[in-house]
């Protein structure tokens, strides 16, 4: 008989996962979470939480696994153990993630945006192979231990095996602890960007306020160590203590980007390519509808990164004959990134994009009365989302044509839902960007409405 009470214990059957990644299940009436559950498992959960409307429950065992699970012997023994916090979807089998994510999207989508499936493109599907982080963040403890946080806590869960960084990384990882060893006690957060190839990594040691220039001359004394390039990072961004380069070309899609590790850029080495592809298709049918008109194009990219959206733009602007692209993105490393990548592809032969230092709200609100109007808009916002400036700022420039990136079904969703009285989805494309885990990129192409 279920024990509803924090600290009770209930058998339930999984019916579905929800955004944020938890199993949902009935527990006498009322829905319960799960963490780690699965459709189709029956699990044994201890109560942690009870309300009228909710119950959180942590998984203690899997009664009988449904088929999205993958058997125990062919899971991560850090995942299997329970040590490790790096990935909340371990025992999720590879090719469940399409069904598993797209009901998340489309779950979202209904909820929070009104926008039933029936009413939705079909959803495509890119997949992932597991081991395919180019940039990790993986924390450091005074103990020496280096890795991802242990499940809902801080403590620091030593990386020895893992199913979601790089071989690559995994072969250097114990160099890179005896080289950090040998600054001292420190704690801090290890930033590492590599190649595809796996040849080239850079780190950045994160330090908080003042252990920077502590560390500075033992940094100098020692070097990169095993890194291709090594950086002492304090808080604020500033570099205390630099051996080697700061940055790395990586090519996706025919195109070469500087990214440097501080910066943002895609981080699944083996989708690059298809999430460019997509990008480029969605363009073409823009350029299709836009084909016969007079003017050039004006493109617009929201949080542009290093220029990873900015590429295919040009390419489209080359395509249709002339016009200009503006690229926005506030971060320090970010910008400087994307302006030597815009200087690289106008030597190539494309039109030089502008570079606007600047946030999406701020940028927005200077173009109350443009010189010509905006025809298409690109974003790519942080996981929390377009903000509600940024939302009111498209809804009064209206842009014929919206492509909208997304790491996190809620707020795409959310977003969508401001947008979706003046636009409509034409494509909707779901990428395995974090397999392993139950997120997934989302891109969507967006056409103005016509009313009245």
């Amino acid at each position: 008989m279920a024990d509803v009470r924090p600290g009770g214990r209930a058998e339930v059957l999984i019916e579905r996962v929800v955004p944020g990644g938890d199993g949902l299940a009935r527990l006498s009436g009322v829905v319960a979470l799960v963490p780690g559950g699965l459709p189709g498992d029956r699990v044994r959960l201890r109560v942690t939480e009870v309300s009228d409307r909710l119950v959180r429950g942590v998984l203690e065992d899997v009664l009988f696994p449904g088929e999205a699970r993958r058997p125990d012997a062919e899971m991560c023994p850090r995942a299997r153990d329970g040590s490790c916090g790096g990935c909340d979807w371990p025992a999720a089998r590879l090719e469940h993630h399409r069904e598993l994510k797209t009901a998340l999207v489309l779950d979202a989508l209904r909820r929070l945006a009104g926008l039933r499936a029936e009413n939705l493109p079909e959803p495509r599907w890119f997949g992932s192979a597991r081991n395919y982080r180019l940039r990790n963040r993986l924390h450091l403890d005074r103990q020496g231990r280096l890795g991802f946080f242990a499940p809902r806590s801080k403590a620091v869960a030593n990386l020895e095996t893992c199913e979601i960084v790089s071989k690559a990384l995994l072969a250097r990882l114990p160099a890179i602890r005896d080289h950090l060893r040998g600054f001292g006690p420190m704690e801090g957060e290890l930033w590492t960007l590599e190649d595809r190839e796996g040849k080239t990594l850079l780190g950045e040691m994160r330090l908080g306020e003042g252990q920077g220039l502590q560390l500075s001359l033992k940094a100098k004394e020692r070097g990169r160590g095993p890194f291709d390039g090594f950086r002492v990072v304090e808080a604020g961004g500033r570099v205390t203590a630099a051996d080697g380069p700061a940055s790395l070309p990586i090519v996706a899609g025919g195109a070469s980007f500087d990214v440097s590790v501080s910066s943002f850029f895609q981080g699944n080495l083996y989708l690059l390519d298809a999430f460019l592809e997509e990008i480029r298709t969605a363009l073409r049918a823009v350029l299709g509808r836009e084909e016969g008109r007079a003017r050039p194009i004006r493109a617009l990219d929201l949080c542009a990164g290093v220029g990873f959206l900015t590429r295919p733009l040009l390419e489209l602007v080359r395509a249709a004959g002339g016009g200009d692209v503006t690229a926005v993105e506030i971060d320090e490393f970010s910008s400087q990134s994307l302006s030597k990548n815009l200087q690289s592809w106008a030597s190539e032969g494309f039109s030089l994009a502008r570079a606007v230092r600047a946030s999406a709200e701020s940028f927005l609100h200077s173009q109350k009365s443009p010189n010509s109007p905006i025809d298409v808009l690109v974003a790519d916002p942080p996981r929390a989302g377009l903000s509600p400036g940024v939302r009111a700022g498209i809804l009064r420039l209206l842009p014929p044509h919206l492509l909208m990136v997304s790491c996190d079904p809620p707020t795409f969703a959310r977003d969508l839902s401001a947008l979706n009285s003046r636009y409509t989805v034409e494509r909707l494309t779901l990428l395995d960007l974090f397999p392993q885990t139950h997120h997934v990129e989302t891109v969507a192409l967006l056409a103005r409405r016509e009313v009245g």
